[in-house]
């Protein structure tokens, strides 16, 4: 019999994000589309853009319209760093893309 044991890093636990939580959601997404077509879709990034910006946008997605991606942080000296990123818009924005997709109702539209 195996038992699960609890794991525990060698460093303190780190929190991610960006491209590393974005991809395999978006491949869950893509497998999960290609389910309910009964085909693969292929590339979604047309479909996408166009859901985003058509008339049913705000029920597809949720646009995130405040943020940056501004950091702040200490060199090894301990001298401040600033590096100046990018704010959350309408629609489209260079920090949050099309927003965050509302996976049941996304699926309703892409076939």
């Amino acid at each position: 019999m195996t038992t699960a044991a609890p794991c525990r890093p060698a460093t303190a636990p780190r929190s991610f994000g960006g491209t590393s939580a974005g991809s395999p959601q978006w491949a869950a997404i893509t497998a999960l589309a290609d389910q309910a077509a009964h085909h693969r879709l292929g590339f979604l990034n047309p479909a996408l853009y166009l859901l985003s910006h058509g008339p049913k946008a705000g029920y597809i997605f949720h646009d995130v319209t405040t943020g940056n991606n501004s950091v702040s942080l200490t060199d090894a000296n301990n001298n401040p760093v600033n590096i100046t990123g990018y704010s959350a818009g309408n629609v489209w924005d260079p920090v949050t893309g099309i927003g965050t997709p509302d996976v049941a109702h996304l699926l309703k539209f892409l076939h």
